[in-house]
């Protein structure tokens, strides 16, 4: 018996919401031949190419066979997109009382985002306040985001990522303090303080009751499924951003659950078939995989930047209020604004989301992925990862570009 007969029937209101979603996020038909071409470069400009330090662009690499099949690959795309007019479309928002299990799976299967509209009611991770990180984990050092978060008065290039990403590490408390004082420092993949004090924070989000959304209390006694860890939450970090906060487009290779706790949140998201069109900084590391382009500059200056065949890439919005859950599915991309006049704190739950072919390129690109294989090796020891593993660069921009021939540090930037 199939596991969609073992559940039931999907309700007809989600099966069209979602279905209608599914099509138009991907409504901009590209090739496969095309497709193909564009992600067998990117592989080996990643694995084969050189990478040179350049001060005025981020993954810059000598010219060479996989540099010059790339550009060309990724440009054949990016012409077809810029014909056409970028489609953005509502993503949908369920009761999570009124979803049955067959309901979250059809969900699942089709790989799309949804909000769960105050999809954490009941939980203590609803009353988490400033003064309350503080306590429970004020003195935990976590990795501090102290750029200017703002583009470049230069529209003639894409924006340095150091404009947007400047990590050091620091005290909680350091953040929070700054958040009070309407200051700049942000904290994004604090995964350490998550298990202090007997895991508090961890409790908070009350992550086994998550793994019955997610499928794994039913598929740890799958033969199959089991195995791969399907639905297993082995992740959970805390967010604490001021007021005004942003993210440019990233991509990442498990699917979450992002819990908004404070604040109110703006998501942009967009399928990875669509990869080519945000330009991506090209690298063997695909814990984290970004893009310079800032959602927040006008079409004009995207243009002026080069980013013709991004305005014409679907994209699915979400906005977010306090308590609500949106899920992400893996290598979705994405990029979040933050509204003005208040801080936020939220955590993300990482699952993991088992084989599919949503970014079967990506996907391959993961089995030659060191920094992938050593999380694996201490989720598999100590049942968990840890901050110094996630791939945030330890040093500041200035001692990075001291050390340009430092290869570690331009792959995890």
């Amino acid at each position: 018996m199939s596991l969609a007969s073992k559940l039931g029937r999907v309700a007809p209101p989600i099966k069209e919401a979602a279905d209608r979603t599914a099509a138009a996020c991907r409504s901009a038909r590209i090739p496969l031949r095309m497709r193909l071409a564009y992600w067998v470069y990117y592989f080996g400009l990643a694995h084969r190419g050189k990478q040179l330090h350049s001060k005025t662009h981020d993954a810059v690499y000598a010219d060479g066979f996989w540099k010059r099949g790339y550009d060309k690959a990724c440009a054949r795309i990016n012409r077809r997109l810029a014909q056409r007019a970028g489609q953005v479309v509502e993503a949908p928002r369920f009761d999570r009382a009124q979803l049955t299990d067959a309901d979250m799976a059809y969900l699942t299967k089709l790989r799309i985002p949804y909000v769960l509209a105050n999809g954490a009611a009941g939980l203590p991770v609803k009353d988490w306040t400033l003064d309350y990180l503080d306590a429970v984990g004020g003195d935990c050092d976590v990795p501090i985001n102290a750029a200017p978060d703002a583009p470049s008065d230069d529209t003639s290039r894409p924006t340095k990522a150091s404009r947007y990403y400047d990590f050091h590490t620091g005290p909680l408390r350091t953040v929070t303090e700054s958040i009070r004082a309407g200051g700049p420092l942000r904290t994004t993949v604090a995964e350490d303080v998550m298990h202090l004090n007997d895991e508090r924070l961890m409790k908070d989000l009350d992550i086994p009751g998550w793994e019955r959304v997610t499928g794994w209390a039913r598929n740890q006694h799958h033969w199959l499924r089991a195995k791969l860890f399907v639905g297993k939450i082995f992740s959970a970090q805390l967010i604490a951003q001021p007021a005004n906060a942003f993210t440019l487009w990233h991509a990442e290779p498990g699917d979450s659950f992002f819990v908004l706790v404070t604040g109110e949140k703006v998501w942009t998201l967009a399928h990875p078939v669509y990869t080519a069109a945000l330009k991506p900084r090209v690298k063997t590391t695909t814990n984290y995989t970004g893009s310079n382009i800032d959602i927040r500059e006008s079409d004009a200056v995207q243009r002026q930047r080069g980013f013709d065949g991004y305005l014409g890439m679907p994209k699915v919005r979400a906005r977010l209020e306090p308590g609500d859950m949106l899920r992400v599915p893996n290598f979705w991309w994405h990029t979040v604004v933050t509204a003005p006049g208040s801080h936020t704190i939220a955590a993300t739950m990482r699952l993991e989301p088992g084989p599919n072919l949503v970014a079967p390129a990506m996907l391959l690109m993961r089995l030659f992925d060191k920094q992938t294989h050593a999380l694996m090796k201490a989720y598999q020891r100590d049942g968990r990862i840890y901050d110094d593993l996630i791939g945030y660069p330890r040093k500041s921009r200035a001692e990075t570009d001291a050390t340009a021939g430092d290869d570690k540090l331009r792959e995890t930037a």
